[in-house]
This record gives C-alpha cells, sequence and structure tokens, in this order.
C-alpha cells in the first residue's frame, strides 16, 4: 500500500521525492484551482489534452497576426483579411481597376502595332513599358488630385436678401438692411453719403459668401473654409460690422461720395467728374460732347444733339435716396448718429486726389513708353 498520496489529484506515489515534485507541476496547480471552484479534478491525460489544445489555438491566433495581405495594384499592405476585404470593394480600388484595365487594352494594342513595325524598331519596347508604367503612375496621381478638388467646396455670393451674418432671407434688400440693424447692430457708416448701396451690398456678400472672410478682421485674422464658419466668428466675437478706419476707408470709397460736405460744393452745378473749370474768359468747345462751356463754368450743348437733351428719362437717384432715407430713420431710432467726422471725411478727399493724380500719371508713362496697345511689347518694364 503506498504511504504518499494527493488527494486533490486523487494519485499515489512509491517515494515522497516524486509527490513533492508532483507539488510543483501545472496539472497539480490546475486541480487546486477546480478544486476551489468546486469541481471534480481532471486525469493527467485529459490535462495533458486541454494544454496541447490551447497551446494549437494560441499558434493560431499567432499566425493570424502575422500574416499580412497586400493589394499590388494599389501598393497597401493590410494585418488583417477583414481590412483587405474592405479595401477590395473600396471605390478608389475599382477606380484603379479600371484604370489598369484601360491602360492594358492600350497596351496590348500598341503590341499588335509594333508588330507590324520593322524588326530594328523593336528595341524600344522596355522603354515603352517603362513609360506606360510611368503614365500609370501620373494617372493615379491625377486621380488624387481630382478626388482633392471635389472636395473643395464652390463658394457662392451672398444675395442683398441675405443675411451676412446668420441664414436669414429677407423678402427686400430694405428688410434685409433693418434685420441685420435689429438683430445683428449693423450700421453701414456714413449712410448718408452712399451712393451704391446694393453694389456696396453686393460686395460684402461676396466677401462673406466667396471669400469666407470676416467684415472686422478683413484678412488679419484667421482663414474659414465655409461661410458658416465666417458667420459664427463674427457673431461670437461681435464683428458684425466692416473695417472703416484708416486706410481701410480706401478699400469701400467707390460706393462713397463726399462731394455734398466739401466746403465748395455747388449742388446746382453740372461739375460731377472733378474737372477744373477755366479761369481765363475764353470759350472752349468740348470736341467730343461738342459743348460750349461759359466763363462762368455752364455749358451748352450743340443743336445736333437736341433729340437728346429732350428725353425725359426717371430720375434714377430719387428712388435710392429714399432707400437711404428710409433705413436712416431706422438707424436714428436706434440711436446711431454716424461713424467718422470731417477729419476722416477731408482724408478721404485727399486721398482721391492722390489717386487721381497716379492715373494721370500712370497714362502719361503709359503713353511715352507706348504700353496703351496690349499686342505691343513694353520698351520698358516698370
Amino acid at each position: 500500500m503506498p504511504l504518499f498520496t494527493c488527494i486533490t489529484c486523487r494519485v499515489a506515489f512509491a517515494d515522497g521525492e516524486i509527490q513533492r515534485r508532483h507539488y510543483k507541476t501545472d496539472w497539480h496547480r490546475y486541480n487546486l484551482k477546480r478544486k476551489v471552484a468546486e469541481m471534480a479534478p481532471v486525469t493527467a491525460e485529459v490535462f495533458e489534452q486541454k494544454v496541447l489544445a490551447q497551446k494549437a489555438e494560441q499558434e493560431a491566433q499567432q499566425k493570424s497576426k502575422t500574416k499580412t495581405m497586400h493589394c499590388q495594384l494599389c501598393r497597401k499592405t493590410f494585418s488583417s483579411e477583414n481590412a483587405h476585404n474592405n479595401h477590395l470593394s473600396s471605390k478608389k480600388h475599382r477606380e484603379m481597376e479600371a484604370v489598369k484595365v484601360k491602360k492594358d487594352k492600350s497596351c496590348s494594342t500598341s503590341n499588335l502595332e509594333e508588330k507590324t513595325k520593322p524588326i530594328h524598331q523593336r528595341n524600344v519596347e522596355p522603354k515603352s513599358a517603362l513609360s506606360s508604367s510611368n503614365d500609370l503612375n501620373n494617372d493615379e496621381d491625377f486621380d488624387d488630385e481630382e478626388e482633392e478638388e471635389d472636395d473643395i467646396m464652390e463658394g457662392v455670393a451672398l444675395d442683398v436678401e441675405d443675411c451676412l451674418f446668420c441664414s436669414h432671407h429677407s423678402a427686400s434688400m430694405v428688410e434685409n438692411m433693418q434685420h441685420m440693424t435689429r438683430y445683428h447692430s449693423f450700421f453701414v457708416p456714413d449712410l448718408e453719403f452712399v451712393v451704391d448701396l446694393k453694389g456696396f451690398l453686393e460686395y460684402l456678400g461676396e466677401k462673406v459668401g466667396i471669400g469666407n472672410m470676416c467684415l472686422y478682421c478683413n484678412q488679419r485674422g484667421k482663414t474659414f473654409y465655409s461661410v458658416e464658419a465666417a458667420q459664427a466668428h463674427m457673431m461670437d466675437k461681435g464683428h458684425t460690422k466692416i473695417d472703416y478706419d484708416g486706410d481701410a476707408v480706401l478699400e469701400y470709397a467707390d460706393f462713397y461720395d463726399f462731394s455734398s460736405s466739401y466746403p465748395d460744393y455747388d449742388p446746382d452745378g453740372d461739375n460731377e467728374n472733378g474737372e477744373v473749370q477755366t479761369r481765363d474768359n475764353a470759350l472752349t468747345v468740348d470736341e467730343e460732347t461738342l459743348e460750349l462751356c461759359l466763363p462762368s463754368g455752364a455749358k451748352v450743348g450743340h443743336r445736333s444733339l437736341h433729340y437728346i437733351y429732350k428725353q425725359s428719362l426717371p430720375p434714377e437717384r430719387n428712388r435710392h435716396s429714399k432707400v437711404i432715407r428710409g433705413i436712416m430713420a431706422d438707424y436714428k431710432a436706434l440711436g446711431w448718429h454716424g461713424t467718422i467726422g470731417t477729419a476722416t471725411r477731408q482724408k478721404v478727399k485727399d486721398i482721391r486726389v492722390k489717386n487721381e493724380k497716379l492715373a494721370k500719371r500712370r497714362v502719361d508713362v503709359s503713353v511715352k513708353a507706348n504700353k496703351l496697345q496690349k499686342h505691343f511689347r513694353p520698351q520698358v518694364v516698370f
């Protein structure tokens, strides 16, 4: 009868040394865990089968991890079969397959043509094959560029009925101005001197809709990639206004006319283009309009143009002035009384005179350098 036994594993030993080595085996530890879980112990043969099955499963998992899938057409490597299958069903892979089929057809037709050529011309085949592979790579790059261009959305200018700061759409331009004034505190600076309010709003709509710009930051801040982002920035930062300080006034100079604020302004005069009147008593005749300029500054038209002067054209400024007065009434009702003073208006006048002198100087230089004709090569490059 054996004197040494293991109650947990239900085995007997002939020697105490064998018993002590048994206590250190994995089989004994496994049966101890089963005993704690109130489960029956397993024999050595069953335990060995479980160990072999677990090793086989681990090896299979290790092989599946180390196994990689490769797509030669797209030159990509995938760590799992699922990712590889998803790639094969993707749009880009199908486009690459279509390009490859097209190239294979073109290569086959070119090979047929080369067979009909003389023998001494067959030396260029490796070069043509290399060029075809380069063309395939170029087509791949071109397809990638087309996909990137499709992701870029072209902007659309906002209409005069659309709010510059939110998605509100009004029935008319006047209602849109009232909406922006009441809900966004937007005021047009020096509205009484605006000569083209519709063009002014269209210009602002292009800046916000196409340029995705903040009207106050005016390219000085960060860049926005959508109209919604630019509008959210203006609402969050309180930039529901235009930059009208310093030299920024020049950007909107074409929409303003401050001549009525000048001390020498004559409302009955016909000197709209800022022409300098003659100081002598000599009578001058304009060769283009055939108008006679009197010493007093008045102009007399020629009788041959009587049918032109006799026309009764509807005044266009009256309706514009009526719209301006209506919007100005809303501004005054909200307690707004203008933005700039006499000094700024004088500065705008000086800048306009300076620009006129520069334009005249450019014309003189262009005449001397024979640059009036675009098809002539300029003699001097400025």
